[in-house]
């Protein structure tokens, strides 16, 4: 069964595919997990499950089309050190899809996760209160926001780990980034690790290898964290419900974004993208509340 989840209506069933042992099968050429060459410091290439929480009754509007307009590909912006952003259009026939991508220097930038099951709040929310550069929605969740998968937040870990399939996110002791699938290089309870997410698919494996997805047809909102062949970290969002995950998956791969790995994070209502970096604001709030972010603000 290939990994396809879509969103909040599916989240409830993918805890209970989470046992099943040939999730992953037929999703893509395994390929072992390794750093770019070229990685700057405090950059390892490596991987992240989901969620199921119910949308709130009243839904923040969202523009179609932020910040983009009629323009194809803004190319990159910068913002303060170590901060790029770009809005561009996926054509996926017979639409243009919008995407919005954020570019980070690890050597600038820190990243780290939020895990709070007892308050899951709106994106902007979790903007407001924690004022990072950069927030985006996390991985899976159940209808009472535990996640489904590991989180590790300051060093302490909850839940339990996907195995063989998916990937983690995780921020090591010295602030290196790792992005890794966990098919490859399994969790191990000894790593000392500050930070760490998992999610799921896969959509790019190592050396760019787009994942051989099932195509069922869905689209959704879509949200990826990603590493590309020279060690930075993008965080994307797709405002829209134009992509299915193997579209998301086979253009990432061959895209000018020069992606070496990438994984999906929770989709659907959870999607969302906040930034606030210089003459750079982004606004993609998400519908539903949510227990797991990822944030993303200046080294210490």
């Amino acid at each position: 069964m290939a990994e396809h989840y879509q969103g909040k209506g599916r989240r409830v069933a993918l805890a209970r595919l989470l046992a099943v042992p040939l999730l992953l099968a037929g999703c893509s050429r395994e390929q072992p997990a390794s750093a770019p060459a070229s990685s700057p410091p405090h950059s390892i290439a490596t991987f992240i499950p989901t969620q199921a929480a119910q949308p709130t009754s009243a839904q923040p509007e969202q523009p179609a089309d932020p910040g983009l307009g009629n323009v194809q590909d803004s190319g990159w912006i910068d913002g303060e050190q170590g901060v790029q952003l770009r809005h561009l259009r996926v054509p996926i026939a017979p639409a243009q899809v919008p995407l919005v991508v954020v570019r980070f220097d690890p050597r600038a930038i820190a990243v780290r996760v939020s895990y709070d099951p007892e308050k899951p709040r709106l994106l902007r929310t979790w903007f407001t209160a924690e004022q990072p550069i950069l927030a985006i929605n996390g991985g899976y969740f159940a209808q009472d926001y535990q996640s489904t998968a590991l989180v590790v937040q300051d060093g302490i870990a909850s839940g339990e780990s996907y195995t063989g399939f998916g990937g983690m996110l995780a921020v090591h002791q010295d602030g290196s980034i790792e992005l890794r699938p966990l098919r490859d290089i399994p969790y191990d309870a000894d790593e000392p690790l500050l930070y760490a997410l998992q999610s799921s698919p896969m959509l790019v494996f190592p050396g760019g290898i787009a994942a051989e997805l099932e195509e069922d047809g869905q689209r959704a909102r879509r949200s990826v964290v990603a590493i590309d062949q020279h060690g930075y970290v993008l965080f994307i969002a797709g405002p829209t419900s134009g992509l299915t995950l193997l579209e998301l998956a086979t253009w990432l791969a061959n895209s000018d974004l020069e992606i070496d790995r990438a994984l999906n994070l929770d989709g659907g209502s959870s999607t969302g993208l906040f930034l606030k970096s210089g003459p750079l604001n982004e606004a993609i709030d998400s519908f539903s509340p949510l227990p797991i972010v990822i944030l993303a603000g200046r080294q210490p």
